[in-house]
């Protein structure tokens, strides 16, 4: 997992639009997903992604800060 995660550090920008993960990650994980799990307020704290994850770019755009992300996205995976 460590070589994944830093190949995708390299490959993604540092900051990009939420919307623009499907894209980028190639669907492996989408925003809508995202969107669904950041509105379940009764996960267990492993299973929610960190507000730290996201900041606001004017009123509705949701930004998604790479580092944090990818670390949180990389814990929830699991080799099959």
């Amino acid at each position: 997992m460590d070589e994944l995660l830093a190949n995708l550090k390299a490959e993604l920008p540092p900051v990009f639009a939420g919307k623009e993960i499907d894209r980028l990650l190639g669907k492996a994980i989408c925003w809508r997903t995202i969107q669904n799990i950041r509105s379940k307020k009764d996960l267990p704290d492993h299973k929610k992604i960190p507000r730290t994850c996201f900041v606001r770019s004017g009123d509705r755009k949701t930004l998604i800060i790479r580092d944090p992300f990818l670390e949180w996205w990389i814990s929830q995976l699991t080799i099959d």
